[in-house]
């Protein structure tokens, strides 16, 4: 039986920009300080492309892996994007709570950022970890995309505090070589023990789905995901974060597929709640136990993805008073 026979598919919504968001961030300094995180291993984002939740979980697509993660751990059948596109918008949101008015898809010469309040941001302010591991990128931070590595699939690159942007051109950045990193590097940390609190990973644009198919994420997902469950950071109380940046391959639809694979989550639960690209911020954030969504401006509205977890989480980190 597939994962869909478990609750209904969720409908892709017209293309468009609906969702498009512009706003300057809140400094970190007025956010409440960072508290004990929630989760005691690592968390871990893997980031797919572009096909719904009902096209991954179909039998025909040879998404046996998915399939059998989203059956045994819990599933967020109601989960869409932020109905902005293409890629890059969305990366983006991923780790800030926004797209900062961006709708294509260019390198970071074109749209580097000056926002300091993002998520890695947010973890080193909390004297957390981070890195991010990406496919096919060869030299650590990869401004330029280039073979079958893009950089509009690496979200990181895109913020002046990290890229070394001057206001004239990017200079050689400690910080973006230490954490911006090829995903060769992640079995060389796995075997070190010293795999980040945070840890965003990019497979290259076949084993994304982007260009290949989905029966080729899937095999790649098996080999790299069970390296990942087998590891200390996941089995000493981490967070595997599955999922796609859109739906049904852009412009299509919204509804891609969205896994969190934990022994912290409800097992073998199909969420239908109205989830977005905010609430799974949000939910990362929590579980780090810093401040939520300092770059959203209607982070209020926001749910946290509570009823996917066993035990409720702490999402309500409020700002610090004026004054």
């Amino acid at each position: 039986m597939g994962i869909l026979a478990m609750g209904s598919a969720i409908l892709g919504c017209s293309p468009n920009n609906s969702g498009n968001v512009t706003a300057e961030c809140e400094s970190l300094s007025s956010m409440a300080a960072p508290v004990t995180p929630i989760v005691k291993g690592t968390v871990f984002t893997i980031v797919v492309e572009n096909h719904s939740a009902s096209q991954v979980f179909d039998p025909k697509t040879g998404a046996t892996f998915m399939t059998k993660m989203a059956m045994k751990y819990a599933t967020a059948l109601g989960y869409h994007d932020s109905f902005v596109h293409p890629s890059e918008a969305n990366y983006l949101w991923m780790v800030s709570g926004q797209n900062f008015d961006i709708l294509d898809d260019q390198d970071p010469i074109g749209h580097h950022l000056a926002s300091t309040s993002h998520l890695a941001d947010q973890i080193e302010a909390a004297g957390l970890t981070w890195k991010t591991y990406q496919e096919a990128m060869g030299e650590p931070c990869g401004l330029k995309s280039h073979g079958r590595y893009a950089a509009k699939h690496n979200p990181f690159v895109f913020f002046d505090d990290i890229n070394g942007w001057d206001g004239t051109q990017f200079q050689f950045s400690q910080r973006c070589v230490d954490h911006v990193v090829d995903y060769a590097e992640l079995d060389q940390d796995i075997a070190a023990n010293t795999v980040p609190d945070y840890v965003f990973i990019t497979p290259d644009l076949d084993n994304d789905m982007h260009d290949g198919s989905i029966g080729q994420a899937d095999r790649w997902l098996e080999r790299e995901i069970g390296k990942i469950m087998a590891s200390d950071a996941y089995k000493n109380g981490g967070v595997i974060f599955l999922m796609g940046d859109e739906g049904g391959g852009y412009p299509a639809s919204d509804d891609p597929p969205f896994i969190i694979i934990s022994d912290m989550v409800k097992k073998g639960f199909v969420s239908k709640v109205d989830y977005d690209t905010s609430s799974y911020l949000k939910t990362v954030q929590a579980l780090l136990g810093v401040a939520n969504l300092p770059c959203d401006p209607a982070r209020s509205d926001v749910s946290a993805m509570d009823d996917m977890f066993a035990a409720p989480l702490t999402t309500e980190v409020a700002a610090l008073p004026p004054g």
